[in-house]
């Protein structure tokens, strides 16, 4: 059996992951727009309601009660 042992050559991953590493950061994971805020994940169908939505948990909009 040792006779038959070969090594083989390890590589670094090409790919770099997306996720942010800073809150409010926004990303796509697949077909889904992400962020994240305070140690929660946020996802939207599509970029421009994932910046809304950015928006209004940050609180620099204003929403009517």
């Amino acid at each position: 059996m040792q006779g038959k042992y070969t090594t083989k050559d390890m590589k670094k991953a090409s790919t770099k992951s997306t996720k942010p590493k800073n809150d409010g950061e926004i990303f796509k994971d697949g077909n889904t727009w992400k962020f994240k805020w305070k140690g929660s994940e946020c996802g939207y169908a599509t970029e421009a309601d994932a910046k809304k939505g950015l928006l209004k948990v940050s609180g620099k909009i204003k929403t009517k009660t």
